[in-house]
């Protein structure tokens, strides 16, 4: 069960949450948003909530079948339920959560992701996490698989962000080149990563 990858449902909803929350806990770009070790569950429970909702109709999300992994993916074009929709969602459901502080932050993160964002229509990959304890067990390329192969396909390009040195290795072996580096104001360093189809 655990090596099966599958289509997420609404009910995986707190697991997905919970194994985004932990998988993140270290990530600098998480963590330069969320700063305070006391609050970070329930702002990262809100920040991943609110992306799970968006993309579980609006895109395409995958999970290990005892959800101790998860890929979230926005289609080329954007998310299907449209602009207004998600910035309601976001409105809604994580603004009130968050202080000021992670408010500007997110949006200091925000405006570096969409400066090397490509132009040219691609999947996008905005979210790839495994539990610590099952991380290095080939979950994450279990999970990659088969949008990467719809991507080939459709003859479209991958997108994704990192802000783990280390993941630049491991993309690479799945065909991902680096082709943008900035540095976050008072953040972090996010390598931007693009996938031509194969």
């Amino acid at each position: 069960m655990a090596n099966t990858i599958r289509k997420a449902r609404a009910q995986d909803r707190q697991a997905v949450i919970e194994t985004l929350t932990a998988a993140f806990a270290r990530d600098p770009i998480i963590r330069f948003q969320f700063q305070d070790d006391e609050t970070y569950p329930e702002r990262a429970a809100a920040f991943f909530g609110h992306y799970f909702d968006v993309r579980l109709d609006g895109g395409e999300v995958f999970v290990a079948g005892d959800v101790s992994g998860v890929a979230l993916w926005s289609p080329p074009g954007g998310n299907r339920l449209g602009r207004d929709a998600v910035e309601d969602d976001w409105a809604r459901n994580v603004v009130p959560a968050l202080d000021q502080g992670e408010l500007a932050r997110y949006e200091a993160f925000k405006r570096v992701l969409d400066a090397m964002t490509p132009e040219e229509s691609h999947w996008y990959l905005g979210l790839l996490g495994t539990r610590p304890e099952r991380q290095r067990a080939g979950v994450a390329r279990r999970l990659l698989e088969p949008m990467l192969s719809r991507a080939d396909e459709e003859h479209t390009p991958v997108f994704l962000e990192t802000g783990v040195r280390a993941n630049l290795h491991f993309y690479e072996r799945f065909g991902f080149g680096q082709f943008a580096e900035k540095t976050v104001p008072s953040g972090p360093i996010v390598w931007g990563m693009l996938r031509p189809p194969q």
